[in-house]
């Protein structure tokens, strides 16, 4: 396995994405790129006189998707995948390698991880990273932190080696990263409940009280993830949950 960048930086993406080409005699890459002309080259020059079998999406957002274009130019019989085509607990090719499919809806509702049982390694994709946490929207913008939470505990059972994310180094320790995010979003939901046990009520004014020590250029994302909270708990509510 080859890791590739897709050479798109910024505040959301760090220092680029991370596509993982997998070679053999089905060259396979997990996820799209953005399709910047150096991220294909780089893909050619490993691939060489082969073509790229088929790119296997983690989900539809534009850093990891919005480069299919780009790769069917370049190897127009190319096989892209995603879900709903591929299902949760089904068995798809890469490379030489046969991964099982593990829907994780939640950060979206189209979410894919990949799993190499032979090594225990998990391509995570916005699952999770290494050292930030994950935007998770809410159910407009196709996310629930619901199902998030749910999911990152069904990857926890796997007891994954490594985890191999889409944003950032590898993840060493994935069972004790998910269990940092799970106290984190335990820690976020009780001073959520405080804004609004004290009346504040708007997602921007709990995002200002909250979350303080985040660079304001992410205060947007972070909007979006207390929007996804204050659903859950509307849910919650609704039910009789306390």
């Amino acid at each position: 396995m080859v890791i590739l960048s897709a050479g798109n930086p910024g505040t959301l993406t760090g220092r680029g994405n991370n596509t993982y080409l997998f070679g053999g005699d089905e060259p396979t890459l997990i996820d799209a790129g953005v399709g910047r002309p150096a991220h294909i080259n780089a893909i050619a020059d490993v691939l060489g006189p082969q073509p790229l079998a088929r790119v296997l999406l983690t989900h539809s957002h534009p850093d990891h998707a919005s480069g299919v274009p780009a790769l069917r130019e370049r190897w127009p019989e190319v096989e892209v995948l995603a879900w709903p085509e591929l299902v949760d607990a089904a068995e798809v090719r890469a490379g030489s390698r046969v991964l099982t499919i593990i829907h994780t809806p939640g950060h979206a509702v189209d979410h894919l991880c990949f799993w190499d049982d032979t090594d225990r390694a998990l391509y995570c994709g916005d699952m999770m990273t290494a050292t930030t946490t994950v935007m998770v929207p809410p159910a407009a913008r196709g996310g629930s932190l619901r199902d998030y939470l749910a999911s990152l505990r069904r990857l926890a059972a796997l007891e994954p080696a490594i985890a191999w994310p889409g944003h950032g180094d590898a993840i060493r320790n994935p069972v004790g990263r998910i269990g940092e995010y799970l106290a984190h979003r335990t820690e976020r939901e009780a001073q959520v409940r405080a804004c609004l046990a004290d009346g504040v009520t708007d997602p921007d004014r709990i995002v200002e009280r909250v979350y303080v020590d985040t660079p304001n250029a992410l205060w947007p994302a972070a909007r979006l993830t207390v929007e996804a909270l204050l659903e859950m708990l509307g849910e919650e509510s609704s039910k009789g949950v306390c």
